[in-house]
């Protein structure tokens, strides 16, 4: 390849370097940007909404408030969890029967590589009616089980 060729070859190549970034840039941004809806607390999906938020916040006390009375799990089981530090949840579906609700989340983790991919799992969140509102029942996400160790 003479000197000429290695030139082109070169500014080729930079001009796809920088469209690259150009494209990621513009990805970043309208994925910052965008909106997310928030929900009544009246609603199956508002509770599991400000349930998230709290549990992200690290605000575990908050987080416990939105168990069922009857629950076996509190705030320490919640203290025990590892959520990833870049996470994006989404609401899926909502399926409402009478006094009970199913709530299903989309949960996207970063994988914390070079590349930030993320892997997604789905969650769904059992509700039930108490008091005139919507609780949470059952081991609800990052939780897999709400027994201390060693007891």
């Amino acid at each position: 390849m003479n000197g000429e060729q290695r030139a082109s070859s070169q500014k080729v190549l930079s001009v796809i370097v920088i469209l690259t970034i150009a494209l990621a840039a513009v990805a970043a941004f309208f994925s910052a940007s965008k909106e997310s809806k928030e929900y009544a607390i009246s609603t199956p999906e508002g509770v599991v909404q400000r349930y998230l938020e709290a549990v992200l916040a690290g605000r575990n006390e908050t987080a416990a408030s939105y168990f069922a009375t009857d629950s076996q799990c509190d705030a320490t089981d919640i203290d025990r969890t590892w959520v990833s530090e870049t996470v994006r949840v989404n609401l899926a579906n909502v399926d409402l029967e009478g006094d009970k609700a199913f709530v299903e989340v989309v949960i996207d983790l970063s994988s914390g590589g070079p590349f930030d991919d993320y892997y997604t799992e789905k969650h769904n969140f059992r509700m039930s009616r108490e008091s005139g509102g919507w609780k949470i029942m059952g081991i609800p996400w990052p939780m897999y089980s709400c027994e201390e160790p060693g007891k």
